[in-house]
């Protein structure tokens, strides 16, 4: 059975937009503008390129053991990217509350997690599978991960001053990235129970993230 190229790239890229809207349409005070939230979109998917790069670079150096390649040569390279296409639009004056940090948080990575996506899905043999448990799983723990770190970063920008504290931006969304791959790479039903867990207790951190950047608490 021939596979319509186009349709699997259409479902790959089908959650990270959904997401977009679903978190874009939860900031009902003052929306941020359609412009800054398609450009953090598109900016978090061109730095999937860069930081490709990277892991390649300094990969093999974590082979030794699958964690700190998990957690290093994989999340730590990714998220710092990530922040990278972000802190722009934390800095814009147009981010003046903390949701706007979720908003721009989740637009940067769910950019990010739709080319990586779309790299996954249609270069792979079984796309239908691949699509389905990654829109589950690995494309909102992406979201969520943009989620925390837009967050805290708004929240550093409303509430203090002085430099960031990427220490503190970047240390939640590591972790959680790290785990989720290293549970991923046991490929045993334990792992993959486990990366299912994972992501469900991001949203519920998610949510309640969300009811706490009303007050910036």
């Amino acid at each position: 059975m021939e596979i319509d190229t186009g349709l699997v790239a259409a479902i790959a890229v089908a959650p990270g937009l959904a997401l977009l809207w679903w978190f874009y349409n939860r900031d009902v005070l003052d929306p941020e503008p359609l412009s800054l939230v398609f450009a953090a979109f598109f900016r978090g998917m061109l730095f999937v390129f860069p930081s490709g790069l990277v892991e390649k670079l300094i990969g093999g150096f974590f082979d030794f053991s699958p964690f700190l390649s998990a957690l290093i040569g994989i999340a730590l390279i990714e998220e710092y990217f990530k922040w990278l296409a972000l802190r722009r639009f934390i800095t814009s004056p147009e981010c003046d509350e903390c949701y706007d940090g979720i908003v721009y948080g989740t637009s940067v990575a769910l950019g990010f997690a739709t080319l990586e996506n779309l790299f996954y899905v249609v270069g792979s043999i079984n796309p239908w599978a691949v699509a389905g448990w990654r829109a589950f799983l690995s494309v909102p723990l992406h979201a969520l991960c943009g989620l925390v770190m837009g967050y805290e970063a708004a929240r550093q920008k409303m509430t203090t001053s002085g430099p960031f504290r990427v220490f503190r931006i970047l240390l939640f969304p590591v972790l959680s990235h790290g785990v989720y791959n290293y549970l991923l790479l046991q490929e045993t039903l334990e792992g993959v129970t486990g990366a299912m867990t994972l992501v469900f207790a991001m949203w519920v951190i998610g949510f309640r993230m969300i009811r706490r950047s009303r007050t910036c608490s």
